[in-house]
């Protein structure tokens, strides 16, 4: 076995960090991201975390099959956070009160998340799909303060009330954002 990939096997496992290894040569964008449970010269065995951050499987592969190793980087770290913080992530869902109080538009929607602070994810007509707060509504124009899925600021964005598709209130990925930002907040506008 190369020396480097001991060396970071064992990091992985000491530090209980994710990993991604890469066994197909023929489809190098597949690999399987987990936790290192052993390794050998022949072998290593991995408990799989699926993308959502759960464990699928105990697995081995054949360190002569094994060409890449990835480490820290921003997708295994998204993986892992949600592997870390699955109560929070999967938590029982609660309806806002106000959609069964009354008749619910996108206009009202938009209304509620800006005066709630509720990270959102909204879909135009264009194709476009923007996650983020709700910052200033008009009866015409949406600005939002937009976030990429890795949490990363990604500047504000105006857009019109009309070509709003649709519009996710809370899932997985709005509370794994949610909880990036909560420790350094977000900015009022």
């Amino acid at each position: 076995m190369s020396g480097l990939f001991q060396e970071v096997f064992e990091r992985a496992r000491q530090e209980k960090r994710l990993l991604g290894v890469r066994t197909s040569q023929s489809e190098p964008g597949r690999f399987s991201v987990g936790y290192v449970l052993s390794f050998s010269d022949e072998v290593v065995v991995l408990r799989i975390i699926n993308r959502d951050g759960m464990s699928t499987a105990i697995q081995s592969f054949n360190m002569a099959e094994v060409f890449q190793l990835d480490y820290d980087d921003q997708y295994i770290r998204h993986v892992e956070f949600k592997a870390d913080n699955l109560d929070k992530v999967y938590a029982g869902l609660k309806s806002p009160a106000f959609l069964e109080q009354e008749y619910v538009t996108v206009p009202l929607l938009l209304a509620r998340a800006h005066e709630q602070g509720q990270l959102v994810n909204v879909y135009t007509h264009l194709g476009m799909d923007y996650y983020g707060y709700v910052r200033r509504l008009t009866a015409e124009q949406i600005l939002m303060e937009c976030y990429t899925e890795y949490g990363t600021p990604d500047g504000l964005v105006v857009f019109r009330v009309e070509d709003v598709r649709n519009f996710i209130w809370s899932n997985e990925d709005t509370r794994v954002l949610e909880l990036r930002l909560k420790p350094r907040g977000s900015l009022e506008g």
